[in-house]
């Protein structure tokens, strides 16, 4: 297995000014499924309506979960110090093409946009898609991480597969 040291994340989700805190919940719990980290970019606009059953999916896992708030994107990606995937619609290249390796750094837009023009223009030749032949525009922001993620998980503990 490769990197077992638990102290070092598997990897670094990073949320670009996410919007529902179930989707975060959701991602906290997956992130520390997989031994790794989430990084929730602001400034944060949360739905009008986030109460407490919200947060629900990580309630459990808080106490074992890595996660970071930083004020913006760019502070989170220059204390990360790593050059980052970003998953968004209209990449020219999918998930299983990206060669990737232990403490990665995956970055999502939030739930109604994209991660940030500057950015993608910065690291184009990064840029992952996920496949959607189906008729939708995109899909949930917690399912894109959860895919992602394991596919990292499965590309560095089963390499042959």
């Amino acid at each position: 297995m490769p990197n077992a040291n638990p102290m070092t994340p598997m990897l670094h989700i990073v949320l670009v000014q996410p919007k529902m805190a179930a989707n975060i919940a959701a991602i906290v719990r997956l992130a520390t499924a997989l031994n790794g980290a989430v990084h929730v970019c602001g400034p944060l606009i949360f739905e009008k309506k986030a109460d407490k059953t919200k947060w629900r999916a990580a309630l459990d896992y808080w106490a074992g979960a890595r996660v970071h708030f930083h004020r913006s994107v760019d502070r989170c990606l220059a204390l990360l110090d790593k050059t980052p995937w970003l998953i968004e619609v209209g990449g020219s290249k999918t998930l299983w093409e990206a060669p990737f390796e232990w403490g990665d750094v995956l970055v999502f837009g939030p739930e109604d946009g994209s991660i940030p023009e500057a950015i993608i223009k910065k690291q184009a030749h990064r840029l992952l898609s996920l496949p959607q032949p189906g008729p939708v525009r995109s899909l949930n922001l917690a399912q894109c991480a959860a895919v992602t993620s394991f596919e990292v998980y499965r590309r560095l503990h089963h390499p042959s597969e």
